[in-house]
This record gives C-alpha cells, structure tokens and sequence, in this order.
C-alpha cells in the first residue's frame, strides 16, 4: 500500500464530517417515506430541490465511504447512508449557497491547508531527516514524483488519484471553514441588547398568590367536552405535526432462539466427546476438528481464568477433562494439556527482517530473500561468527530498536505480535532464536524474565447450541398463529395472554428507522410496514434478519401535515381532562376560598412555587406594577390569582467586554446548525432511502 493512500484512508471521517456534525441533530425530521416513495422514479433515494440522487450514484459513495474509513467496516447500512445523505444535503444547499455567493479556496489557501493537516505533518516520508519536522519541500518533491510517474503502473496511478481525492477533500473542508468563518464575523449581541436581556431575567416579583389545583380534585367531577380536546390540541398543534410520513403499529416478538431438546443435543454430543479427548494424543488437531473455535496455543494464567472453568480444572492433573460447563451461547468440555509457572514480564531483543508487503515494511526484499538473510544472521550469531549488538544496531528493519542495539525493554503479555510473545515467555532467559510475525522474522534473543504465574495450557472444546429446524419450524407456527387471532380480531389482550407474550405499540415509525424499542435492530420489521401494498390493519409475521419472527399489524398511517385530534386523542386525555379541571375550579373559585401564600418568582424559573410550571402566571406578575390584583387566571396545573408586593429590579447591571464575547461566541457556536436548519426548512427534500435499505 502507498503512502498516499494510506494518507487517504488515514484521513477517516475528513469527506463527511462536516455534515455529519451539521445536521445529524435534524437528519431524521426530513426523510419522506410511505406509499409516496413507490409513486415516483424507481431509481431515486431522493429529490433535493428537485435534484435526483440516483441509487446507483448513492450506493457507490456509501461504498467509498466504507472503503476509505475502515472504522466503518461493520456500521450498519441504513447508518451509513444517513452519514452520506446528510452529505448530500450539505453539499447541495451549503454548496449551492458558497458558489451563489462567490466563495473560493485560492492555489495558496489550499496549499496552506494541505501542509497543516495533521495526516500530511505525522508522515515519516516528510520529516527533515536532521530536525525531524516537518519539511513542505519534501512533500512538493513528492507529489512531482506522483505526478511525474501517475501512468508509469496501476499502482502509481492508484496513489496519484488517491492524493487528488485527498486534496479535494482538503479543499472541501478549507472552503467550509471559510464560508463559516464569514458567517459568523457577521453575528454579534449589541450591548444593549445583551443589557436588556438580562435584566429582564433577573428583574424578579415577590407576589401573595392563592390557586386552586387540579390535583385536588378527582378526574370524575368534571365532563371533558370536545371542545376542550379542541382547545388543548390548538395548543400544542405543532407537536403533532407530521413532516414525513409516519406508521404506528403493535409488535410481538418471538425470538428465534434454541430449546431445551437443542440444548440437550449438544450435551450428549460433548458427553461422548469426553471419553475421546482425554485419550487423544494430538489435543489441538482433536479441537480443531471437533469445535466450533479454533484451538487456542497459550497458557492462561489460573487467578484470570472464568470462575466456572477455573472451578472445574482446579487441582487437576494434566489429562484431566471436564463435564460440560455452559459458556454464553453453548458448551465446552475441557482437558489440561499441561501446567507450568509463566513469566509475569520479561525483556528481550530483537533484529527484524522484513519483506515488501510486510506491515508497516518499508522493505523491497521479497519473502524467499528475508527468510535466507535472516536464517545466515541466526546461524552467524549462534556460532559466535556474528555479535548481536553489532547486527542489531546496524542490519535491523526496527529502526527504533535498532538505535538501543535492538532493546525493546520490558514489556507483559499482550504487548506484542503472537508468535513473538510466545516465544519470550516459553523459552527460558538467554535463548535466542526465530520467529515469524507480519511484521517480518524475528531474531529474538530473551534477555531476562521476571515472576512466576501458575498457568495452564487447555484444550477447549466448545460447542455453540445452534436453533434445529424443528424448533425453528414451531416458533414460526407459534407466531402464525397468533398472528391469524389478532387478524380474525380476537381481543388483543386475550391472544397475548394465551400466548404468554406481550403485544407492544410503536408510534411514529419513519421509513428511515433502524430499530424498534424492544426489538433491536428492526430493518425488516420496518420495510414491511411502509411496504407499498401495506393496508390499514394488516397483520404479517416478518422474519427480522433471523434473529425472530416478528407479528406486527399495521395500525395507523400518517401522511405529511397534521394528525388530527382523533388520532391524537389518547395523548390530548390527560391535557384535556385538565382543562375541563381549570374551568370547573374557576366556577367554583368564590365558593372556596383558597388560602394566599408568598412567593419570588422570575422569568430565569417559569415556576410557580407548589403549583409546578406556570409560564403564563409568572410572566404576568413580573410584568406586573407593584400593588396589581389579577383577575382570576386560567393556568396549566389550576387557576390561579396573585397581587405584587414588590419589583426587584437590576438597574446597575452592566455588561463588560468578556460578559458580550461570551454571548458573542454562544451565537456564533449555533451558526452551522442554524443555517442548515434554515436551508432545509426553505428547501424541498424527499427522502426515499427507506425503499432501499
């Protein structure tokens, strides 16, 4: 691999960050999903301002993506195309944006930026060999070379596109931090703004109020009308709106998972295995052949050992095999191969040999040349003809070891490459020998060992409980079943009851959802439900990626705009019932009489001391003159009237330069979002990604 694409894939998240960081906070109020999604251009992810962005074109960026940043290996996709779809909208708004308003990253401004990126500064190949820093010209030296030889093999043209896409992103980020830049010199918080604005938080009013709650009164005094439904749903309308398409539906999971005959099968499987194991002569060929892990050559210190394993060998001889114990997903039974004290630490040196392709080699020796130099060195050492501080500190491939004569001090288990520990810590202090890695051989000469661990070496034979395809067969007639009573309409409780399994809601489903609560990764379960063809009520029983079969039954849909309020009239019951609570107390307020309390209250709390958040009755009363009698006035929680005793204000509050910086830069940190959220709320986007992933 090349340096320069290894720069590329070192570069990770450069080609997405930005957009990742602008709009994943907003990414799932804007995905168009639902029956819309199978009317329109088949080939579509998406429309942005009518722009097409074609399934073709968005697979291969997702799959660039994944390439070039190998932490994204194992993402799920529909996470990953969130990622590369918050991209587009960044490029094609914030894009658009910067080349209507004329912004442009110079030769020199790129250049700049280029030399500055930490994966550019940290490579070995542009360090000044005498200061050890950072030196550009070596860099320009380079890329001449790319250049120069970019059509001289596949290979060289490879790493010359992956410096052009290199500097493209580079650009991209440069010219991002600029337009930002821009933006933000152009916010400010005048001070008499910030002046005004803080002391109106903290003017506060000390008030006599009384009230009347309606905790204080059962739910079955009062008759909640439509028109308090009505009115409580015009206040808080904007709660229910809907931007894209959303589906509820009821769900009950029967997870595919094995029974108890499963179970018992790979027991007697293990139970005849014992008697094989504890005669065979060859352990690790036995596990190989028998397990579903691969043998495992290592000795396992006894004080870390699983508390169940440890108990089951503990004080058994070599030979010895164990019943079968339960690990995670299935059984093993175990032999004690051997026992014997292991080094807690030790040190050694080495010489490496390495070979082009090697990792991290910088070599051109192929593999056949490395083994012969390193086996003539091994052999020169042992006879005494070589010294090995001498070949150490001048013919090592290491060449950070090289410098200490090959030392790589004192180092614990787990520190290096396999092979290289292995040898170190079975072999006794002053061995020297081969060994083979990645990385190249190894000349290994152990140069001291400290401690003494008892540890054991084992042959594990593990066996995972796997689901049989009877079993399989009768969790999916189970789930029919119950799937076929809630469809011919029984009583949804009775059909749980009788199958011993929960039906639960999920509200507001998006085409774009990954998971359901209660079910984990839930992609299957959700295409189904926006599935074209779906129909109000329907009921399926979905195999959800093999993990369970899922009965699910559609149960509503919700298509852009505003649910109404009998769609909404579980969530609007408590509010109205409150409401009809407020005007029930206000008639019956001369009668009762409530007592008066004292209270300060501020706009910096919108609390009414007992009564809970009172927006409405605290801002009037700051806003009060000092000896105002309300009216009795509606509140959220009960009625409510108060009297000001007095204003406090603030008046010799005054802001200084670092009060209005803060604020300054408290704007200026919502630039980016802020703007984003402004371009989609003024842009037509339609996201169709729940029809593919």
């Amino acid at each position: 691999m090349g340096m320069f694409d290894r720069l590329r894939r070192r570069s990770g998240l450069v080609i997405v960050a930005i957009g990742f960081a602008l709009g994943a906070f907003i990414l799932g109020e804007f995905f168009t999903s639902g029956s819309v999604l199978f009317n329109g251009d088949q080939d579509a992810v998406g429309f942005i301002n009518g722009e097409k962005i074609s399934s073709m074109d968005f697979n291969r960026e997702m799959e660039d993506l994944r390439i070039n940043n190998p932490q994204m290996a194992n993402m799920g996709t529909m996470q990953l195309s969130q990622m590369v779809w918050n991209q587009q909208l960044q490029n094609r708004l914030i894009g658009d944006l910067q080349e209507k308003l004329g912004f442009t990253v110079s030769p020199e401004e790129l250049w700049d930026a280029i030399i500055a990126n930490p994966s550019i500064q940290s490579m070995e190949g542009f360090r000044d060999p005498n200061t050890g820093g950072f030196n550009p010209e070596l860099l320009k030296s380079a890329l001449a070379n790319l250049r120069d030889n970019k059509d001289a093999s596949q290979e060289a043209t490879d790493q010359w596109l992956n410096w052009v896409n290199f500097e493209e992103d580079v650009r991209n980020e440069a010219l991002s931090n600029k337009f930002y830049t821009a933006v933000k010199q152009g916010l400010r918080t005048p001070v008499s703004l910030y002046q005004h604005t803080m002391a109106r938080q903290t003017r506060q009013a000390e008030i006599e109020w009384s009230g009347l709650l309606v905790n204080s009164i059962q739910d079955s005094l009062v008759e909640v009308t439509e028109a308090d439904y009505k009115a409580v749903y015009a206040e808080n309308k904007e709660s229910f709106k809907v931007v894209n398409e959303l589906r509820d539906l009821y769900f009950a999971n029967f997870p595919i998972a094995p029974s108890e005959s499963d179970r018992e099968a790979i027991l007697n499987e293990l139970a005849e295995m014992q008697g094989e194991l504890a005669v065979s002569t060859d352990d690790s060929a036995y596990v190989m052949a028998n397990s579903d892990v691969p043998f495992q050559d290592a000795y396992f210190s006894l004080e870390r050992l699983d508390e169940s394993l440890k108990s089951a060998i503990e004080g058994q001889p070599a030979g010895f095999v164990s019943a079968p114990i339960e690990v995670g997903p299935g059984y093993q039974i175990v032999k004690v191969m051997s026992r014997r004290n292991m080094p807690d630490s030790v040190s050694a040196r080495h010489i490496l040999v390495a070979f082009a392709g090697a990792e991290r080699s910088q070599a051109t020796r192929d593999f056949a040349a490395a083994k012969t130099i390193a086996d003539s060195l091994l052999a020169g050492i042992k006879s005494g003809a070589l010294s090995f501080d001498a070949v150490a500190s001048t013919f090592n491939d290491d060449v950070v070891a090289s410098m200490k004569g090959g030392d790589l001090g004192w180092f614990k288990s787990g520190m290096m490459a396999k092979p290289f520990e292995d040898y170190c810590f079975r072999q006794s202090t002053g061995s020297t020998g081969l060994v083979f890695t990645n990385f190249g051989y190894h000349i290994i000469n152990v140069t001291g060992q400290r401690g003494a661990v008892p540890s054991v070496q084992l042959a594990q034979v593990f066996r995972r409980v796997n689901v049989s395809k009877e079993t399989e067969q009768g969790i999916y007639a189970q789930a029919a079943e119950f799937a076929k009573a809630i469809q011919a309409g029984e009583d949804a409780q009775a059909v749980s009851n009788r199958f011993n399994v929960p039906l639960l809601p999920n509200k507001n489903t998006s085409a774009t959802d990954q998971t359901i609560v209660g079910l984990g990764e839930s992609r299957e379960v959700i295409r189904w439900a926006f599935n074209a063809e779906r129909s109000l009520n329907e009921v399926g029983v979905i195999n959800n990626n093999y993990q369970n079969y899922v009965v699910a039954q559609l149960t509503a849909v919700y298509e852009p705009g505003y649910k109404s309020v009998d769609e909404v009239r579980d969530e609007l019951r408590m509010l109205a019932t409150n409401h009809a609570k407020v005007r029930y107390l206000k008639s019956q307020w001369e009668g009762m009489k409530p007592a008066a309390q004292k209270a300060t209250v501020s706009l910096s709390s919108l609390f009414l001391p007992g009564a809970g958040r009172e927006a409405r009755i605290v801002g009037a009363a700051v806003g009060s003159p000092v000896g105002y009698m309300s009216d009795v006035l509606d509140g959220l929680n009960g009625v409510y009237q108060y009297k000001v005793l007095n204003i406090i204000e603030n008046p010799g509050l005054n802001a200084n330069a670092g009060d209005v910086a803060a604020q300054n830069n408290q704007l200026r940190q919502r630039v980016q979002s802020a703007l984003f959220q402004a371009l989609i709320d003024g842009a037509d986007v339609e996201d169709y990604r729940g029809k593919f992933y």
